[in-house]
Order: structure tokens, then sequence, then C-alpha cells
């Protein structure tokens, strides 16, 4: 595996102290990119984490690492432009949710580790994921608009070809859920108790869906209200599915019971769907893959910027708009994927 050498070079003229990585009229030096890059290893190994950031000798830092933290910063400084691209503004409030963010994502055990990093770094990250987050904003909602909405229905409408059903629901377990362990009768009227006490916090179908982020079990479909999209008969177990194809829409139906515990079913759309019954469906699949369409933007972005890279560490891939690990190493870990994040 290539390595790049753990010296730090000390901060001079630029024939001295290098540039690292340069975004537009946006730099890094040679002696901040080391600085960083050693302030997050120490941090990171605090915290227990288990990616390999150095070379077996300890004498220098892989390239799958500085590649990938060089991305990192590829991307907080493509944010900051589309940002300005769109005409947006970065307020007080933005700066301090991504401090909080960047505090419990970097946090190990029960006290946070990004205070350890230096005062310039944390700024510089503070920024860079409040950009992220203000960019994130615009674009989801321009994902979410009337017009990406249909333009979405026409290069999906395939799919939602023949009859279909579009429900919610809430989902008591019965004992833990898993399809290898039966839940007992007992198990069965703990769960139908629960669901009764659910049911009877429902103001018709007004609250269903905040309902369903606070009680509901099914971790898939309760931080959406508990929508589970449009589907054709056949789709989900067969109680669950009976009730789905014969309750009244736009009615809470009794309990039903299944293997997995007791479900309260809302029935909003059955038959041939056209746009407007899908509305919902098409906006859970935006928000579904929201990170995805973020990531897109971000390279986007990243393909239109002049960035140049140290080749020491890496070389910039215009049509990818990532930095790629110098020739014959090994490709760019994900950071995220560690204990820490490097930053967004």
């Amino acid at each position: 595996m290539a390595a790049v050498a753990l010296a730090v070079v000390a901060p001079a003229c630029s024939a001295v102290d290098p540039t690292a990585l340069t975004v537009e009229s946006w730099s890094m030096s040679d002696s901040t990119f080391q600085s960083q890059l050693s302030a997050f290893a120490e941090v990171y190994d605090a915290s227990g984490g288990t990616a390999s950031l150095r070379s077996p000798d300890g004498k220098s830092w892989t390239t799958s690492f500085t590649a990938a933290f060089l991305n990192d910063q590829l991307s907080l400084q493509a944010a900051k432009v589309g940002v300005r691209q769109r005409g947006l503004t970065v307020s007080d409030d933005d700066l301090a949710a991504a401090r909080s963010t960047l505090e419990q994502n970097f946090t190990t055990g029960s006290r946070s580790v990004f205070g350890d990093l230096p005062a310039s770094y944390q700024a510089s990250l503070v920024e860079g994921v409040a950009a992220q987050e203000v960019l994130a904003r615009a674009v989801i909602a321009e994902a979410r608009s009337e017009a990406a909405l249909r333009s979405l229905y026409e290069a999906t409408k395939d799919r939602y070809a023949g009859d279909l059903v579009c429900a919610s629901h809430i989902l008591v377990l019965a004992g833990s859920g898993s399809a290898n362990a039966k839940p007992t009768d007992a198990q069965y009227a703990t769960a139908l108790s629960s669901i009764q006490a659910i049911r009877g916090q429902l103001t018709g179908t007004s609250n269903f869906a905040s309902v369903a982020q606070a009680r509901s079990q099914d971790t898939g479909s309760a931080a959406n209200g508990g929508a589970l999209g449009c589907a054709p008969r056949g789709s989900y177990v067969t109680a669950f599915d009976d009730a789905a194809w014969t309750q009244p829409i736009g009615v809470v139906g009794e309990p039903v019971k299944t293997e997995f515990g007791y479900h309260l079913i809302l029935v909003t759309a059955r038959g041939t769907l056209g746009f407007d019954d899908l509305r919902a469906t098409l906006e859970q699949n935006v928000m579904q893959s929201a990170q995805q369409l973020v990531d897109v933007e971000l390279a986007r972005l990243a393909r239109d910027l002049s960035v140049s890279v140290d080749p020491r560490y890496g070389r910039f891939d215009a049509a990818t708009g990532r930095i790629q690990p110098p020739a014959g190493a090994s490709e760019p870990m994900d950071i995220e994927s560690g204990a820490l994040p490097a930053g967004g």
C-alpha cells in the first residue's frame, strides 16, 4: 500500500510550504493539511477507531486516508460554492446546528472530542458542514417541487402500472419481532394492549403521521410517518395485505395481527393511481434518497470547479468530481465509516 510521509512541513513561503489542495480561490497549505491529518488521527485513535490511517511502521499516512480526507475537504468547499450560486445564506443558527452535529459525531463514550481539535480546524469544519446542510435543504426542496415530482413520476410511472394500494401503518411488536422467535400469547396480549392505547391517541387521521413517528416500532417507516408507499396486491404478509385491500380508504382500521405483532393501518388510496394519488409516495421516495441527491449535487459542483491536488496525495478526476489516490495506491476509504467523521 502506498503511503505519505507523516512529517509536517513548517509554514513559510509557498516554495517551502506547498499547497496540498486548491479549490477555486481557496487553498490548503501542506502544513495545514498535515496538521489537520494529525489532529484528526489523534481524536480518531482516542475514540477507538479501527480503520488503518498509518502504515505498519507508523512513519507515514496511508494514501487511502489522505485521499479520503482531501475529498472531505473538497465536498465542504463545493457546498460553499453551491450556497453562493443559489444566493443562499448560512445563518448563525445554521452554524450552531453544525457545531452541535459535529460534537455529536465526534463523541466517544459520553464525551465529545470535537473540542480537542485545533480551533481553526473546528471553525473550518463548522462552516463547511453548515454550508452542506443549507445546500441539502435547497436540493431536497427542489426535488420536492411540483415540476420535479412530475418529472419523477413520468420517469418511473411504469412501476405504478396496475392496481395499487397506498398505506401507512403503526406497528407494535409482539416480543422481539424476530422472525426466528414466534411471539407467545402473553406477548401478543401485551402488544394488543399497547396498540389499543395508541389508537386512543389518534384524532381521526390528522395526527396519524406524528403518532407513527413517535410510537411505531417499524424503524423502516416510522420516520416517514408510517408511510409504506404504494404496492401491488401480495406485497405484504397475508393478514396485512387482506386488510389493506379491503378496509375503507381514509379510515384507521381495527388492529391487525401478524407474525410481527399488531398494526394500525391507514389506506390512503387504492386502485389504478395517477400523479395526484402517488404524490405522497413520490415525496417519500425523494426523502429516502435525500443523501444520494445531495451527494450527486456535490459531485456535480466539484466537477465544474477548478481543483488541483499535490500529486503526492492524489489526482483530481474531473469526470467523477473525486480525488483519487496516487497510482498504485489502494482505493479511498470512507472516513465516515470509522468512529469519527473528518467533516461532513
